[in-house]
């Protein structure tokens, strides 16, 4: 199997003479998240693929960092497989930008070295008591659809809708259900006319997106916020802090070309491209992954270079520095918008440091991620069947996870090609066709449009 070769990993741009080199890139679980338009709630698969899947990907673009993982199935006392899966993912790397795994079964295990500080996707309260690199509070903050839309930033016309009632007070059922009713009235009589988008301020992947077309969507919407509202609200009751979590942003829907910009936010504020990657996404506005074209980049890099500084400052202001994904969007007048921030490692962050490995090296032009892919097969028979095209280097998986049984997989697949033409044969296609003829797959990414 080729050995990837990453163009810059986080370490080396935390390294960039402008901060300090965190020491951990942990994975977080919690804060008051919400994913309302989750694919599946089954919690075997979701802890695979919130602790080791998403994990593992993100980190690909690490470096030679430590980064902490949490074990699966008491893995002291039984099966370690999924330590298995993440040492393999990480050997496709080139050594000196492996991440160096520490595994612990839970937070108090995690020992820092003096000095040391956490850098995490997202801030967990059971981290609270580790020294960050960034305030979490602040990198809460700046997650938040809510914080967005009441930014200076140029972002699509919202409303945001905020609970009145306060944390940590006990309400009856009654004052609950009429909070629950207060809140949704906004969306039953939404003014502007279809289409327009309703958010949960902290989710991810779009489980938190609402595509509001018609009638019938709207209803769909208005039914699933209730019930979760009504939740979140219950939740909010055994807080002792004011979740902001509890809202619902209502957004204009904005035509035209969507893209993925992914950067690093220097300590200093400057803001240091990586790419720009079209979304891929399924009818209901979750994210399925992203493609990226080499040759586009420079045109990309100069089109969005006025909000990528202006990003950078915002950033810099809220006292944030590390990796930053932004989702863009060019209406038919040419003005641009940011409608999402991921103020973290996104999903396309290792198609830009891949330039080098597929389209200098490998004149590969083209490169999709897809993600998640549910294989009915083990990690060896995949890459049995792909062995060719992992010992080019045309094919990497940078995430990949067992179930309990190891019998099937989740996994992440980044697949190339010299152009999009030839991705009819080797792309999306190509590849889920091949699984499902061999392995089977649950994958819906062959109706996915590259071009």
């Amino acid at each position: 199997m080729a050995d990837s070769v990453l163009d810059t990993t986080l370490k080396d741009l935390y390294r960039d003479g402008e901060g300090e080199d965190p020491s951990i890139l942990s994975q977080s679980v919690r804060y008051a998240y919400q994913s309302p338009n989750v694919l599946f709630h089954d919690p075997d698969s979701l802890g695979r693929l919130y602790l080791q899947l998403i994990p593992q990907w993100f980190a690909f673009v690490a470096g030679a960092m430590p980064l902490v993982m949490f074990d699966l199935d008491h893995a002291k006392g039984g099966t370690q497989s999924h330590r298995d899966d993440a040492y393999r993912t990480f050997e496709q790397l080139t050594y000196t930008q492996r991440p160096q795994l520490v595994f612990v079964e839970q937070p108090s295990d995690i020992k820092l070295p003096v000095g040391a500080k956490i850098a995490v996707l997202n801030p967990m309260d059971c981290l609270l008591t580790l020294p960050h690199t960034v305030n979490p509070d602040a990198h809460y903050d700046l997650l938040s659809k809510r914080s967005l839309a009441l930014s200076h930033l140029p972002s699509p016309a919202s409303a945001v809708i905020d609970t009145i009632l306060r944390a940590g007070e006990v309400y009856e059922n009654r004052a609950l259900e009429a909070e629950v009713d207060r809140m949704m009235e906004a969306v039953h009589a939404r003014a502007c006319p279809f289409p327009f988008v309703a958010k949960v301020p902290q989710s991810l992947s779009g489980e938190g997106v609402f595509l509001i077309r018609d009638e019938l969507e709207r209803q769909h919407a208005v039914q699933v916020l209730k019930r979760e509202l009504k939740r979140w609200l219950t939740l909010m009751q055994q807080s002792k802090a004011q979740m902001l979590g509890t809202s619902i942003v209502l957004q204009e829907l904005i035509i035209g070309e969507n893209v993925a910009l992914a950067f690093f936010v220097t300590r200093k504020g400057r803001a240091i491209f990586s790419s720009c990657c079209q979304q891929l996404v399924d009818p209901h506005g979750r994210w399925e992954g992203g493609s990226i074209s080499y040759a586009e980049q420079d045109r990309y890099q100069a089109k969005f270079a006025r909000i990528l500084e202006q990003l950078g400052n915002y950033m810099h202001r809220k006292g944030y520095y590390g990796p930053v994904g932004a989702d863009g969007i060019t209406d038919e007048e040419g003005r641009q918008f940011i409608i999402d921030m991921n103020v973290r490692v996104i999903g396309s962050h290792p198609l830009g440091y891949l330039k080098t490995h597929f389209s200098v090296e490998r004149g590969l032009n083209e490169a999709v991620v897809l993600f998640p892919l549910f294989l009915d097969c083990r990690r060896e028979a995949f890459e049995k069947i792909f062995e060719q095209q992992f010992q080019a280097g045309t094919i990497i998986a940078p995430a990949w996870c067992h179930d309990k049984e190891g019998t099937t997989s989740i996994t992440t697949i980044i697949v190339a090609a010299e152009d999009k033409a030839n991705f009819s044969f080797f792309g999306t296609g190509y590849v889920v066709v091949m699984m499902g003829a061999t392995c089977g797959t649950s994958a819906s990414h062959v109706t996915a449009d590259i071009h």
